[in-house]
């Protein structure tokens, strides 16, 4: 789970391989999700933004999933909500952050590589959380030092005139 403000890893599950429905993960996400969501009048505010692959029975209608659309025209109330509301929210461009997390991917795999040197699958779920922890100690320094860069090189092209 990658937060869409400030690109740092806020949850990670381990799961076995691709899945013909990724739905039943749905509910781990929303436990994960909300010690990170602000407080909004005594509740947890978030948004779960996800692809069609997540369409299932523990969608909510206010969850931006796009409802998988066959050859039949989609006839539950709830799946039609969905639609509306995903179809508004591309619209308005608040669809499109699904590059934010496939940034984060990148990011880690350009610094860190793409293969897990580890063996026992205790171990390769330690090592990608330890990747996770190291990109997020890599973001923090960078928002912390690139002010501070831009700060110097001000200054240091100010002296040179």
């Amino acid at each position: 789970m990658v937060g869409s403000t400030t690109q740092l890893i806020l949850a990670w599950f381990y799961g076995l391989g691709p899945g013909g429905a990724d739905a039943h993960y749905l509910d781990r996400w929303r436990q994960r999700a909300r010690p990170y969501a602000p407080l909004v009048a005594r509740r947890r505010n978030y948004v779960l933004i996800a692809d069609k692959g997540f369409d299932g029975k523990q969608a909510r209608p206010t969850d931006f999933i796009r409802p998988r659309r066959g050859q039949h025209p989609i006839r539950r109330a709830d799946r039609q909500l969905r639609a509306d509301l995903t179809d508004m929210a591309a619209l308005d461009g608040f669809m499109g952050q699904r590059w934010k997390a496939e940034t984060v991917f990148s990011v880690i795999k350009r610094l860190m590589g793409d293969t897990i040197a580890s063996r026992l699958p205790l171990h390769q779920r330690r090592e990608v959380a330890l990747k996770g922890i190291v990109y997020n100690l890599h973001r923090h320094l960078l928002s912390f030092l690139v002010p501070l860069c831009n700060r110097a090189t001000e200054v240091d092209f100010q002296v040179f005139l």
